[in-house]
């Protein structure tokens, strides 16, 4: 068995089971599960983008003091209430949906830091990143990032954080730099499921309207993801680890869970195997890409996937075996198939 893990990264596609692997985690005496998505060290513009010289200081505060500190999602709209034209944003669009109720509106999500750290302690921290980052990038950025997020550690009694952001996986080469003692969890899933999943759940323009769409937006992330695994030096890579949420909670249970505990260096405890035993098929909706499709339908979304598997297969993606493992796993239940 490996050392116990202090730091782990939960990152995927996004709709490919981080929240669920998370809180899996999380059960666990030794991690403490990160409440939300934090973004703001793997996201563009995030902390990664500026070890990379993809974004600059400047940028990376002014979202960081925005967008990531407090938004307010309303349908395809982020709106961040700073400012006099900012908050009249906000309250404008909380005052049109209270005017036209029952007409299919979007009720007003408030995301963001602001969650899980007090304002006192994060305007602290930012403090202090700005007065460091000048003269060493890297140990300014590993201590914002403990100053904002340790106290949760520290307040439910436990050593280690798991962090959940999808973009963990394509940030990992910054973030494996940041952070010596990370260990990244990247989690795959069949991308019809994980496709029809960002469908139900679409916020912006430019996410996936069907279950077509939705396969190629899958796909795009998973290239994001890719470009991350491999930007990472060869002594990094034993630093990551893939599992399949369909093997978790489907195809081999019992052995993805044993190498994911084998993986962070942890035994199991009873806590964290009660969750697991919830961890089913059905509650991970499997093969929900089905629903609302005739056979023909079906045939052609799964065709779809088998060309982009093949695609995967040929451009050597680390995580084409797994995927098709399972796929092969899965046309083997449907024998007429």
């Amino acid at each position: 068995m490996n050392e116990p893990a202090d730091l782990v990264f939960v990152g995927g596609t996004g709709r490919s089971g981080t929240t669920v692997l998370s809180h899996l985690l999380d059960r666990h005496s030794r991690f403490r599960g990160v409440p939300i998505e934090c973004r703001f060290h793997c996201n563009p513009k995030g902390l990664a983008d500026v070890v990379g010289g993809r974004a600059t200081i400047q940028a990376f505060l002014e979202k960081l003091r925005t967008y990531w500190w407090y938004r307010v999602r309303i349908g395809p709209r982020a709106l961040v209430p700073v400012g006099v034209v900012g908050r009249a944003r906000v309250a404008g669009s909380r005052v049109g949906l209270r005017l036209r109720p029952g007409r299919g509106a979007v009720q007003p999500r408030v995301r963001g830091l602001h969650e899980v750290i007090p304002r006192q302690r994060f305007d602290a921290a930012v403090e202090r990143f700005e007065a460091k980052c000048a003269d060493d990038l890297l140990q300014a950025s590993r201590d914002l990032f403990y100053d904002l997020l340790r106290p949760l550690a520290d307040r439910a009694g436990k050593p280690a954080l798991v962090e959940m952001s999808p973009f963990t996986i394509a940030a990992a080469p910054e973030l494996a730099r940041i952070f010596p003692e990370a260990r990244f969890v990247h989690i795959v899933r069949d991308g019809r499921d994980s496709g029809v999943s960002k469908v139900f759940l679409r916020e912006k323009a430019h996410h996936p309207s069907d279950a077509a769409s939705g396969i190629d937006f899958w796909a795009d992330r998973l290239r994001q993801a890719e470009q991350g695994v491999r930007g990472l030096e060869p002594p990094d890579r034993d630093r990551l680890h893939l599992v399949g949420l369909d093997e978790l909670v489907w195809g081999d249970r019992e052995g993805a869970y044993a190498d994911l505990l084998d993986f962070l260096g942890v035994a199991d405890e009873p806590a964290m195997r009660e969750f697991f035993g919830g961890m089913t098929a059905d509650a991970a909706h499997r093969e929900r890409w089905r629903e609302g499709l005739g056979p023909a339908e079906q045939d052609e979304i799964t065709a779809r996937y088998e060309a982009t598997l093949d695609r995967l297969e040929r451009e050597g993606y680390h995580c084409a075996p797994l995927l098709r493992r399972s796929y092969e796993r899965t046309l083997a239940s449907h024998p007429s198939n």
